[in-house]
């Protein structure tokens, strides 16, 4: 008997050492990155420059950049959720995680992900067309308190989306939506005439209105942003205080090994934090506030507890 529980201890030991050794030898293949929207959104732009730069910090591995848009990103978001937790398939975390979690019938939930860092936080804008009747926020205002505005969102329950219903939540205002598949359909629909607003990322709208094919009325954000130095804060045009953004992220299914957690989130701060990355993300519109797994995860509980709050005006002004 000793003998034989020597043996059976020395192949635990074994066994043990082999999983220590490929974890710490990872990585050892392409890493699969998902982002569950269609190409040219923020998503995927800013998805493309991390893929860009991954491979310097990932021992010459690829990011390769899967796009899996559909159900407002619930398509994507549901793969990685169900894909093994090996470190080799990876979310484009934003938001929708939130919003679809608790107002859709999907099958995963915040907990079911693994958050590894959070890159981007950009304060939300209201845009019209550059040529618009609605000039200025005060134009705005007074026409959405008579219900008299068309705005377009990429989609039903987005982020996007959400902004506008808490701030008709908070100044008394009345919306007409018109939902899109994707933020390029969104801008497109703003830009042709088909609608007369636009609730978007700070980030998304800096490139259209330098070309001057939309104009931004106003950033919620607590301060003016370097990137549209002449746009007003709401709270500098209206007097009224209203901050919203939205974030992106990096994260793995849930059940990762700590080993393979701690590598992971190593190699992508060496990514993101990296002065090429901070500076082709700059020259993109977009600005990298770096904040590790644990800081990601207590700001997903913080922008959840805000979204249940303006959840249930999607049941009467959708």
């Amino acid at each position: 008997m000793p003998l034989i529980n020597a043996r059976l201890t020395l192949a635990i030991v074994a066994l043990s050492a082999s999983g220590v050794l490929q974890a710490a030898d990872y990585p050892q293949k392409n890493v699969n990155y998902v982002v569950p929207f269609a190409s040219g959104g923020a998503v995927d732009v800013t998805g493309r420059l991390i893929a860009d730069n991954a491979p310097e910090a990932f021992d010459g591995h690829k990011f390769v950049v899967k796009n899996m848009p559909g159900g407002g990103a619930v398509i994507g978001q549901t793969y990685v959720s169900s894909a093994p937790a090996d470190g080799y398939t990876l979310l484009a975390m934003t938001s929708s995680i939130i919003n679809n979690s608790l107002t859709k019938p999907v099958s995963y939930s915040v907990d079911s992900f693994t958050p590894l860092a959070l890159y981007n936080l950009d304060p939300e804008v209201i845009v019209t067309a550059a040529d618009s009747e609605l000039s200025d926020l005060k134009h705005f205002l007074d026409a959405a308190a008579d219900g008299g505005v068309s705005v377009a969102t990429p989609g039903n329950g987005t982020s996007h989306h959400i902004a506008a219903l808490a701030l008709a939540q908070q100044e008394g205002l009345e919306f007409r939506f018109v939902h899109n598949a994707s933020a390029a359909m969104q801008l497109q629909q703003l830009m042709g005439g088909h609608v007369q607003v636009s609730f978007m990322s700070l980030g998304e709208a800096v490139g259209p209105a330098q070309d001057g094919n939309i104009t931004i009325l106003a950033v919620m954000d607590g301060q003016r942003s370097d990137l549209a130095p002449d746009v007003p804060t709401y709270q500098e045009a209206t007097g009224d205080d209203f901050q919203w953004g939205t974030f992106r992220g990096i994260a793995a299914p849930a059940g990762l090994p700590d080993d393979v957690e701690a590598e992971l989130e190593s190699r992508l701060q060496q990514v993101l934090t990296s002065p090429t990355f901070v500076e082709r993300m700059n020259d993109a519109g977009y600005k990298v506030d770096y904040r590790d797994g644990e800081a990601f995860s207590r700001y997903l509980d913080t922008t959840a507890q805000k979204m249940q709050k303006v959840l249930p005006m999607l049941d009467t002004q959708s």
